[in-house]
């Protein structure tokens, strides 16, 4: 195992194809599972959209931990899982914040509206609403942001960081490809009925907000800022449910 982990990781393509089919691997694995386990219950209890999707994490979250151990020897050196260093934790949340909203406003703009009123699809379906805000604290903006970090800033990225030297737009390569995974990843909002200009929408967002994480996660050789930056995001990103919830609109 351990040699053909390390004659993978010597050629550049040979890394980043291997994390993008594990990667897929661990998903579809997933996927199954999960639909097993909510098949089993649901006839008992009936779940939300974000309780089904935090049972799809869970088993993500423990495939990704599980696949880092079996390829790197045993251990999760190299994948992320330190302190983070010389990061100053304000900053990078009023820097998230901004960058969240910007992209919000011309995501927003942009597909939602110039091109869902010029190409329409007659399908303009968003998330579902939460049951309540703890739900969507503890189903959204903690978990996925936990689970989704450990699979693409954890091994995704560590999987392919020791090609960091290769650099486009001053951007390293797992860098840019952990940012494009991170909003590929959301394309699955298709197959949950959403529109597709607003799952083009989510993409675009998600897209430039794993640019981010993945950035501080290179930085800091950490993906606890990459969480942070995840969970502010999404915190921004829940802001107007927020106050349509405490305005009662």
């Amino acid at each position: 195992m351990n040699t053909l982990v390390e004659y993978l990781k010597k050629n550049p393509w040979r890394a980043v194809i291997s994390a993008i089919v594990i990667g897929l691997a661990i998903k579809l694995v997933s996927t199954i599972l999960s639909k097993i386990s909510i098949d089993a219950v649901e006839p008992f209890w009936e779940m939300s959209f974000y309780i089904k999707n935090a049972i799809y994490k869970l088993y993500m979250l423990i495939l990704s931990v599980t696949t880092i151990l079996l390829v790197n020897k045993g251990n999760l050196n190299g994948y992320g899982f330190n302190r983070a260093q010389n990061i100053k934790y304000p900053i990078v949340t009023l820097k998230v914040i901004g960058i969240t909203f910007a992209s919000m406003i011309f995501g927003g703009i942009l597909f939602m509206g110039i091109l869902n009123n010029t190409f329409p699809t007659g399908n303009s379906t968003a998330f579902p609403e939460h049951r309540s805000i703890p739900e969507m604290i503890l189903t959204v903006w903690i978990w996925s942001s936990l689970c989704e970090e450990v699979f693409v800033r954890g091994f995704f990225q560590g999987f392919i960081q020791q090609w960091k030297h290769l650099k486009f737009l001053k951007l390293s390569l797992p860098v840019i490809l952990s940012g494009l995974a991170f909003g590929a990843m959301h394309l699955s909002l298709l197959k949950a009925g959403m529109g597709m200009w607003f799952v083009a929408f989510i993409v675009f967002n998600t897209t430039i907000i794993g640019l981010l994480a993945a950035y501080y996660r290179e930085k800091t050789d950490s993906i606890i800022p990459a969480f942070w930056v995840h969970f502010i995001a999404n915190v921004v990103g829940a802001s107007p449910l927020i106050i349509k919830s405490i305005i009662g609109v």
